[in-house]
């Protein structure tokens, strides 16, 4: 987790690289986001940020059926209110992948949580 926020670009990609191996060929996607979740709250702006992008990958490379979505979901919207502003873009970023394989149900889950529609 501390790796995904390193200084250097190529250490953090090199950590997401590996958490993908991992659910490539140790474990399943969901069992290794219920650990990587913890990663939403991480003091490092940088981690925060590589945790959504992350995210954003596993959903690219395994579909939303991998994932038990409506646990990561309420990560996302704390990230929306997140102090940097990198992190926020990545949480915007991300909910818009989810929403591309999950549709209309997420939009009525952030409505349900005071997320404005737009």
């Amino acid at each position: 987790m501390d790796r995904m926020g390193d200084a250097k670009d190529q250490v953090r990609e090199q950590a997401q690289s590996l958490i993908l191996k991992l659910m490539d060929e140790a474990a399943p996607p969901m069992y290794v986001w219920e650990r990587l979740a913890v990663g939403f709250k991480h003091k490092n702006y940088r981690s925060r940020e590589g945790v959504c992008l992350c995210l954003i990958a596993t959903l690219n490379i395994y579909g939303a059926q991998a994932l038990s979505l409506s646990k990561l979901i309420p990560h996302l919207c704390a990230a929306f209110g997140d102090s940097n502003s990198q992190v926020r873009d990545a949480a915007v970023l991300a909910i818009v992948e989810v929403y591309r394989y999950v549709g209309e149900k997420v939009r009525l889950d952030l409505t349900k949580r005071g997320i404005p529609p737009g």
